[in-house]
């Protein structure tokens, strides 16, 4: 667990991690440096429940340096990335080691989350529709053209396969689609993925008044196209695949991006880089009319296409799982 200013949060994310049915061997604990209560949160914590190690770092590292710090210190064969405002079910562990024990060329193992705002309540449940449970490192290259395919970052890891391609030390000063990245280096490397068709975990999607995961999209913008040109691209020439349906991916998501344009927390200069970060992303006329509808105050309706989309493709999921039983 990687943790930075989620204070309020760890005890129950802890608690989760102590309910598993399958024997954890510790719960190792990063604090990045937090400003608020962690520290003495989490001393207290290690007084109650002997299994935690709690390491504060010195200066504030990122998510990619903090976590590549934890994830190294464990000697467990599996390990579990998780986020300190995130909750497991009981079973959550016991379900994905036994995926991953079926397949090892797997590298990770995933599952079906449900979403959860910052006091819990469940508001939307995230699945996939995928029919089979092991995927190779090439199908993976080829199905993660579209997007990353997982419901949310709550991800068991196999020690092996994330030491192999360095942790997230390639992208150290990422805050955004980190995790992403390293799956599909791993899955370049050869490594594969299990997929469990079970809600097992909770994923936090917390009130954001200051704005703070809205001026993340400037960082996402440039992490996916550092992802598509600098790790996908590469896996694929490398095969000898066409870059083709990259090029499009990255065309569509830069002008699903621009519904952020609009939002009042972006200066004229943030705006403007903004802008230059999309173009370089993917120009094109997706882009050029998604910019037009901004300039023209209708940004609101790529916001709103976009909500419909989403709403869409959960409904598509629930009507396709239930028609195969």
């Amino acid at each position: 667990m990687g943790t930075y200013n989620a204070a309020e949060y760890l005890e129950e994310s802890i608690a989760s991690a102590l309910a598993q049915t399958y024997p954890i061997v510790g719960i190792w604990v990063s604090d990045d440096a937090s400003s608020d209560e962690t520290d003495a949160r989490m001393r207290g914590l290690c007084a109650k429940y002997p299994q935690i190690r709690y390491h504060r770092q010195e200066k504030n590292l990122g998510p990619g340096g903090n976590l590549s710090w934890v994830l190294a210190q464990p000697e467990a064969e599996y390990i579990v990335r998780l986020d300190s405002d995130d909750r497991l079910e009981p079973k959550y562990i016991e379900k994905l080691v036994e995926a991953m024990e079926r397949h090892p060329q797997a590298g990770f193992a995933h599952c079906d989350v449900w979403e959860m705002d910052g006091h819990g309540q469940r508001t939307r449940h995230r699945r996939l529709t995928r029919t089979f449970e092991f995927e190779d490192g090439d199908s993976m290259l080829r199905s993660n053209a579209s997007g990353y395919r997982v419901a949310a970052n709550c991800i068991l890891y196999r020690k092996e396969a994330i030491h192999a391609v360095n942790y997230y030390q390639a992208n150290e000063g990422w805050r955004t689609c980190e995790d992403w990245d390293m799956c599909l280096r791993m899955a370049a490397a050869g490594w594969g993925n299990v997929y469990v068709p079970e809600t097992l975990t909770n994923y936090r999607v917390w009130d954001d008044p200051g704005g703070v995961r809205a001026r993340r999209k400037i960082s996402e913008a440039t992490t996916n196209n550092l992802i598509f040109r600098n790790t996908l691209m590469p896996a694929y020439r490398k095969r000898g695949w066409s870059v083709r349906p990259l090029e499009i991916t990255m065309r569509r998501r830069a002008a699903a991006f621009c519904d952020a344009l609009a939002w009042p927390i972006f200066s004229h200069e943030e705006q403007a880089e903004y802008i230059r970060l999309l173009r370089e992303l993917g120009d094109g006329p997706r882009l050029r009319t998604a910019l037009l509808l901004w300039r023209l105050g209708l940004s609101p309706l790529i916001a709103r296409w976009l909500r419909l989309k989403i709403a869409a493709k959960d409904t598509m999921k629930l009507i396709i799982r239930a028609a195969r039983g």
